[in-house]
C-alpha cells in the first residue's frame, strides 16, 4: 500500500506552491499551481487552492467566485473526461491576482459585449461568464483555457 502524499488531496488535486520570484515561501505563497481532476469536485478544490494565497478579503471572495465559474466551464464545456486534468495557476503580486485555468482543449473567444452574455433574468444557469465580465478587471481566453485578473483597488461590482 502506498503512503499518503500530502500534495495530493482526496479530490484529486495535486498542489505546487511557489513564490513568484523563485525564493522560498514565507507565511503564504505568491503563487499556487494546482492540477485538478475534471470532475464536479474541481471547483471546490480550486477555491481551496486560492485560500493558500494571502489575499485581501474582497479579492479572495471575488477570486473564489470567478475561479469556480471558469473551472466549472472547463469541466462542463471543454470536452474533458474525469481522467483529464485542469491546471489552475494563481499569482498574487500584492496589487493583482491573475488566475489561469488551463483546460488544454482550447476555448471559444470571449464575447465582445457584456450584454450579449447576460442571460435572461429568469435563467437558472448561464450566469458564469456574465459574473466574470462584471467582476474581473480583465479576462479572456487563449488556446489553452481561460484567465482573469482582479486588481486590489478594483474588485467587486460597480
Amino acid at each position: 500500500m502506498m503512503g499518503h502524499n500530502p500534495d495530493v488531496s482526496r479530490d484529486g488535486a495535486t498542489r505546487h506552491r511557489d513564490r513568484a520570484d523563485g525564493s522560498q515561501p514565507g507565511p503564504g505563497p505568491d503563487s499556487v499551481t494546482v492540477d485538478l481532476q475534471a470532475t464536479a469536485t474541481a471547483p471546490r478544490a480550486a477555491r481551496r487552492a486560492l485560500r493558500q494565497l494571502d489575499l485581501p478579503a474582497r479579492v479572495a471572495e471575488d477570486g473564489k467566485l470567478l475561479v469556480s465559474e471558469l473551472v466549472t466551464n472547463s469541466v462542463r464545456h471543454a470536452g474533458l473526461g474525469p481522467e483529464d486534468r485542469i491546471r489552475l495557476t494563481a499569482v498574487w503580486s500584492n496589487e493583482r491576482l491573475k488566475v489561469h485555468v488551463h483546460s488544454g482543449r482550447g476555448s471559444m473567444p470571449p464575447p465582445r459585449v457584456a450584454r450579449r452574455i447576460r442571460p435572461p433574468p429568469e435563467a437558472e444557469s448561464g450566469w458564469g461568464l456574465y459574473l466574470v465580465e462584471r467582476l474581473a478587471s480583465r479576462w479572456g481566453t487563449d488556446p489553452d483555457g481561460s484567465w482573469f485578473e482582479l486588481h486590489h483597488d478594483q474588485s467587486g461590482l460597480g
